[in-house]
């Protein structure tokens, strides 16, 4: 018998049509040293992000939950895509406390794709010039299939549901700007201090981790720094998981209740008008 998380995944990827750009695949390598870690590397989305993404990657978790949630971590390697998809993909990511990379061995991450590391409740680069901003849009797929009227439409539209994204995960106001200042054929590519500004956490997360895990920041940095043993980490880092799996589990049901097709409803007999009874004086 199916399991119902994987006769979901089944039937959101029916619906998604044609395969769009963007292909979703389990790393076999790890993305830094490029060494073969086997089947139990983590998930990539890479390519433009178009329209039916989202059902796509939703459909590509519930297939292996554990799977996913074991590691919960999504590399990204896209260049560019629809805005809008984009903001439902990153919403989803946060709901789930997935970690976001980018890395040199897989690609770089420009326009749609920020929004999606943006909003990730832990974030990384291993390299310099891998995240890319500049104004959101469409898919340059989409403007070849739509007239150009339509799709200027289309893209003023989304400009706002953005600034609002961006804001609502407090991303510093000077990134925005940049964002927002930088057509599509002029890419800013983020500085070292631009992500050390962004941060590895965002401030939404950070502030989950100290209320529930007395997350420490500063032992932290000071284990990285070879100061204090890797060893002080593992309480925190065992209340992180143990935090956050249920809820992870939790959202993904709700994102596959949402977006699985609604039953047709039975229609219902026409019900013949009530008559009132009248009575007459004699």
């Amino acid at each position: 018998m199916m399991r119902p998380l994987a006769a979901a995944a089944a039937v959101l990827l029916s619906l998604c049509g044609k395969a769009p750009a963007a292909e979703l695949y389990y790393l076999d390598r790890d993305p830094f040293s490029n060494e073969y870690v086997g089947p139990i590397g983590p998930l990539v989305l890479s390519g433009q992000i178009v329209p039916g993404d989202y059902a796509r990657l939703l459909a590509k978790i519930a297939e292996d939950e554990t799977r996913f949630l074991d590691r919960n971590k999504l590399y990204l390697a896209s260049s560019d895509g629809n805005a809008a998809e984009a903001l439902k993909i990153a919403k989803l990511l946060r709901s789930l406390y997935t970690e976001v990379i980018v890395a040199p061995l897989t690609g770089r991450c420009a326009g749609a794709c920020f929004l999606i590391y943006a909003a990730a409740a832990q974030r990384g680069t291993d390299g310099q010039n891998l995240l890319g901003i500049h104004r959101p849009g469409l898919a340059e797929s989409e403007w070849i299939s739509t007239s150009t009227t339509e799709a200027a439409l289309l893209e003023d539209g989304v400009q706002e549901p953005v600034r609002a994204f961006l804001t609502e995960n407090e991303v510093p106001s000077g990134l925005i700007e940049q964002l927002f200042n930088h057509l599509p054929t002029d890419v800013y590519w983020l500085t070292e201090q631009d992500e050390e500004s962004l941060g590895p956490r965002s401030p939404a997360f950070r502030k989950y981790l100290a209320k529930n895990c007395a997350w420490n920041d500063g032992l932290e940095r000071a284990v990285y720094k070879g100061e204090k043993h890797p060893d002080a980490l593992k309480e925190l880092t065992a209340c992180r998981v143990r935090m956050t799996r249920p809820e992870a589990h939790k959202a993904l049901l709700q994102a596959l209740k949402e977006n699985s097709p609604q039953p047709p409803q039975p229609r219902q007999a026409p019900q013949a008008p009530s008559q009132s009874k009248t009575t007459r004086g004699k």
